[in-house]
């Protein structure tokens, strides 16, 4: 994870923004710096097989990366990385088929492999998937050896990875998520961005002409790209209220807060998955199965089955069930100081969910479902405090002290760069007048 003096270090002078590469719909990298002499074409498609091998006849090794595609097989796997090593595929068959990965390739997981300039393997990387809030990343490993009767050897490995900052503006011109995907933030930044903006004001409501800028982690491991993660810093401006909020973390402080080092951070999470509100907390609500009128305890949160649910706060899950003619597949967990949160009609949980375990903010903890009495596929949650049920959407979730003194200094000191950056990057903005993100290298 990035710390603040990384970040400082990265973000210390403005006009590295000027040297930095910039994409956007307006913009590109030229031919000739981008592209080597000669491209192999495929059926109008860069055939990235024999682009390797051209590449690695100029070097040692060479990284090549895929992702598991629908109906891939690792034999296409292995085509597109450019391996051409049979020793190294019979190696891989050879495992055991519950050790293998290989042999239940999952779409959407990422693939790195380090090869010789005759495409044999040196090693291969299959990362499982993360959440925006992980700190380390787990994988499976085949690599060479130099010892043993085996030429290959392999093993599941957690390391810690890298993370650089990347900067982002949009402009607003129909919708929040548009113009998001205009200046290419990811969708697991713009779940952060919500959160902050979600206190404020109702997203839906973001107006044509709003603007926001935004600064997030990269994460990588040995080149490998394992996509964003924490939201560093977020300036919106919108026609009737600004919001800005900084990432800060030191030895005794961690947390979002604004310009004057008050807290911005919630304690839970208002909405614990990405969902339409389709049910309020509402003391008389006829029940949709049942028909009766009765309280509703909790808000309804439609979505399509398997979206992730994440934990609203710190905690441990004190109950894991399955209640057919109610709750269907729930659990709830005991964040302390009195709250507790409840997660029903999941469709499946997240793997290690059980009694005892210790979760995280943020942290994957299942997936929408329409399991017990339900209609459609929703996710029901409820909060409460000393055992009442409270409105998640409504309650004072802020409880965080504003930053004094000494560490009110620290934290000038570090958003000081970052406040620059931003403003450079929103007058870069208006000037090409289009979404855009920035590397800052």
């Amino acid at each position: 994870m990035m710390n603040f003096k990384m970040l400082m270090k990265a973000l210390g002078t403005s006009c590295l923004v000027l040297a930095c590469t910039v994409y956007s719909s307006h913009s590109a990298i030229s031919a000739e710096t981008a592209q080597p002499s000669k491209v192999v074409e495929k059926a109008g498609e860069v055939d990235l097989g024999a682009l390797i091998q051209e590449w690695a006849g100029e070097m040692d090794h060479v990284y090549a990366e895929t992702v598991i595609r629908n109906k891939d097989n690792s034999n296409k796997i292995f085509e597109r990385l450019g391996i051409k090593d049979s020793a190294f595929k019979r190696y891989v068959n050879s495992i055991k088929p519950k050790e293998n990965p290989f042999a239940r390739l999952v779409p959407g997981r990422l693939i790195q492999a380090r090869l010789t300039p005759k495409g044999e393997v040196i090693a291969i990387k299959l990362f499982k998937p993360i959440d925006t809030l992980s700190e380390d990343i787990t994988y499976f490993q085949i690599s060479r050896s130099n010892t043993g009767k085996s030429k290959f050897v392999h093993e599941n490995k957690t390391s810690a990875f890298t993370t650089l900052p990347v900067a982002a503006s949009a402009y607003v011109e129909r919708t929040l998520d548009g113009a998001a995907q205009s200046a290419k933030i990811p969708a697991g930044v713009m779940k952060q961005v919500k959160e902050q903006l979600g206190d404020s004001f109702d997203v839906k409501k973001v107006a044509n002409g709003d603007s926001f800028n935004v600064i997030y982690e990269r994460r990588q491991l040995d080149g490998a790209d394992l996509g964003p993660g924490r939201l560093l810093a977020l300036e919106f401006f919108g026609k009737d209220k600004t919001v800005e909020a900084y990432w800060f973390e030191n030895d005794n402080f961690k947390g979002y807060f604004n310009a004057d080092g008050e807290s911005v951070e919630k304690t839970f999470l208002r909405m614990p998955c990405e969902a339409r509100l389709t049910s309020t907390f509402n003391r008389v609500r006829k029940h949709p199965v049942t028909g009766r009128l009765r309280p509703h305890w909790g808000i309804d949160l439609a979505a399509p089955t398997g979206t992730p649910i994440y934990a609203s706060s710190d905690g441990k899950i004190v109950t894991k069930r399955y209640q057919r003619r109610g709750y269907g597949y729930w659990l709830e967990i005991n964040h302390g100081s009195g709250y507790s949160s409840i997660y029903a009609h999941m469709s499946k949980y997240a793997p290690g969910m059980k009694e005892g375990v210790q979760v995280k903010k943020g942290q994957l903890i299942g997936y929408v479902g329409r399991t017990g009495m339900v209609t459609g596929s929703h996710l029901h949650y409820e909060l409460k405090h000393n055992g009442q049920q409270i409105n998640p959407l409504t309650a004072d979730l802020r409880t965080g002290e504003p930053l004094t003194g000494a560490v009110k200094q620290e934290f000038d000191l570090a958003i000081s760069p970052i406040k620059r950056q931003l403003a450079l990057l929103g007058k870069f903005h208006l000037a090409h007048n289009s979404n855009s993100s920035v590397s800052i290298e």
